[in-house]
């Protein structure tokens, strides 16, 4: 593909900070990709100068796949990160000059989050894991809306309770949670005079600026003022992030935000047929709000579009069972280009009755059961394992081992953390200095020792050894002997070309925590959730329960504008919008209703639109 005058526009503008305004479908990537290579082979920028920050990790491996086959493996490549990654290495760069955090701290992944940080929170607390998830989201929010800058937020949070538990909790397990990298690294732009970051910056590149919140925007404004010129991209119609208090307010005000800026434009959508993108434009300029912006189709293709009303959710998962039969079966459209979108799907309420009429008809699904593996007991054993052989300080990979083994329980940790809290010492130090203190002595001084050896032997005779050869190993010092654990995590290490013990630890956190997606390695029909799709397109969609119930409900009425605007515009060739006059069973219970009910009506977005009418479902017959 060609670089088009719009793309050429902003890639060549001399203009020191650039907004892209960049539609589903546009290009986007493909103009940060020429932008690269225009600062590299034209303005002869070294590429160790040029930074990528992406939203999330799937991403960033993507971007890095392209920018190889772009440039060439063998040239020097730009620095491509998650902005969450970028923070944590510039804190652990930093971290002897940062107070405020525990020494030589790790990263709490989910599990460690979920099954040990707030168990033991609500165990302190004498509290339920609900009310406890709630305090952990409020404490995010304080340092994602930057709350927490006001003074003496600690103490004005309404449970100053959680707020002494958790700060104990974390000094002894030293670890900082996620959530608050990117503010801890705000915290240090502001604060540290000699900082050491990683650089010289001189172009800063940032894909899906409408995803960031306020925190975000700030690393990005302080990065700036050290003269890193930016070049962001995004688009105000696909913020679909206000759950993590990203708003769209942060891409509309860039030129007022940035100084010496400019904004472009990218139009023309290379992806949705010319009804489809009519359809979703609808949708989208129904928001006054908007950045105005009109996008072409120039796919050269007619886009069918189909809303389909059915009775109820099981005429509606067989009528979209029968037209994926029938794509598959005669109009050479494989199962890997197909989408399925809902809402939400709580307890697989909505998915489930489709995946059973797809199944039904042998029709492969594509799904992430592979990936349990990672929250087996087996799974978290070896990852924590692998951690520990990383770093043997690891607190967390520490408390994970010895709560997987068997024969040792609550008590003998609660008296490991207890004997840390009274001599102010580390969870990992007890164990190294003073075991003789603790209950169950001879059990974890065995289990420690095990360990000990299995890295000493790893270090000496597996230096040359492959993972699949080295997972072998210790799966028969630890006792492993579920073959199918083993096989199947060996089929994800030769399917994402796994290396490396480091990289199976980052890939069992990537698939632990927020859910990413890309169209790589696809296997059957994809049925997902609106937000899971982002960044995803497919020949053929359904866009499942298109009903006011569900969307908006009673979510904010923009944000779930934007967010079926994002779920049509994955659409290339075919779409099909359904929607239930009825849901009943399980179904009827979900939904925002005063009182609850079965009844169903189509989406506001939807019903004003003249250029699209509902057909009775059961009797639609896909044209030829």
């Amino acid at each position: 593909m060609n670089l088009s005058d719009e793309q050429k526009n902003v890639i060549e503008s001399d203009v020191e900070n650039k907004l892209l305004l960049a539609g589903p479908g546009t290009g986007k990537s493909y103009t940060i990709l020429g932008y690269i290579k225009y600062l590299i082979e034209v303005k002869e920028e070294d590429p160790e100068n040029i930074y990528v920050l992406t939203f999330t990790r799937a991403a960033t491996n993507e971007l890095k796949q392209k920018i190889k086959r772009k440039l060439g493996e063998n040239n020097k490549l730009p620095k491509v990160f998650t902005l969450h990654g970028f923070a944590l290495r510039q804190l652990v760069k930093n971290k002897r000059n940062i107070s405020s955090l525990p020494e030589n701290f790790k990263i709490a992944d989910d599990y460690e989050e979920r099954h040990i940080i707030m168990e033991d929170i609500k165990k302190m607390l004498n509290s339920n894991i609900k009310d406890v998830r709630e305090l952990f989201n409020r404490l995010s929010s304080n340092w994602e809306t930057l709350n927490a800058d006001t003074n003496n937020w600690e103490e004005n949070f309404d449970n100053p309770e959680f707020i002494g538990a958790w700060y104990e909790h974390r000094e002894t397990y030293g670890y900082v949670l996620r959530s608050e990298l990117v503010y801890q690294f705000k915290n240090i732009l502001e604060e540290e005079k000699n900082l050491n970051i990683d650089g010289p910056i001189n172009y800063l590149i940032v894909d899906e600026y409408q995803d960031l919140n306020r925190c975000d925007l700030k690393v990005l404004s302080h990065l700036n003022k050290k003269n890193a010129k930016l070049f962001c991209a995004g688009d105000d119609d696909q913020s679909i992030y206000g759950f993590r208090y990203a708003y769209p307010d942060g891409i509309r005000t860039f030129i007022d935000d940035i100084s010496n800026s400019e904004q472009f434009k990218v139009t023309k959508c290379f992806r949705c047929g010319e009804n489809i993108l009519q359809l979703a434009q609808q949708v989208i300029r129904q928001d006054h709000r908007r950045i105005p912006k009109t996008l072409s189709s120039v796919t050269g293709t007619e886009g069918n579009v189909n809303l389909l009303k059915f009775n109820n959710q099981r005429q509606e998962a067989k009528k979209i069972s029968s037209l994926i039969y029938e794509f598959i079966n005669n109009r050479d459209i494989k199962e890997e280009d197909i989408l399925i979108l809902l809402r939400s799907d709580s307890n697989n309420v909505f998915s489930q009755v489709i995946i059973n009429e797809l199944k039904n008809r042998d029709i492969s699904v594509d799904e992430t059961e592979k990936y349990d593996i990672f929250n087996s007991k087996y799974g978290r054993y070896l990852i924590a394992l692998f951690k520990f052989f990383q770093n043997d300080s690891n607190d967390l990979a520490l408390r994970t081992i010895l709560q997987l083994t068997s024969g040792i329980g609550e008590k003998t940790i609660e008296s490991i953390y207890n004997c840390a809290r009274r001599k102010n010492k580390r969870f990992n130090k007890i164990l190294k200095e003073d075991i003789e203190n603790i209950a169950n002595r001879n059990k974890v001084e065995s289990v420690i020792d095990n360990i000990y050896t299995i890295k000493e032997s790893l270090a000496e005779e597996f230096e040359e050894k492959s993972l699949e050869e080295i997972i072998s190993y210790i799966s028969e010092k630890i006792t492993i002997e579920n073959e199918s654990f083993i096989d199947g995590l060996n089929e994800i290490i030769n399917e994402e070309n796994i290396e490396t013990m480091e990289d199976l630890v980052l890939l069992s956190e990537d698939i632990i925590g927020p859910v990413e997606t890309s169209d790589l390695n696809i296997k059957g029909v994809r049925v997902m959730t609106m937000h899971q799709a982002k960044g995803l397109t497919a020949k053929v969609v359904f866009v499942v329960a298109a009903e006011e119930e569900y969307i908006p409900g009673k979510g904010d009425i923009d944000e779930e504008r934007r967010l079926l605007y994002v779920s049509l515009t994955r659409a290339k060739n075919y779409l099909f919008i359904t929607y239930c006059n009825n849901r009943d069973k399980q179904q009827r219970h979900y939904g925002y209703m005063t009182n609850p009910t079965s009844r169903r009506t189509l989406t506001r977005y939807l019903r004003p639109l003249p250029t699209i009418k509902s057909t009775n479902g059961n009797n639609f017959v896909l044209d030829l």
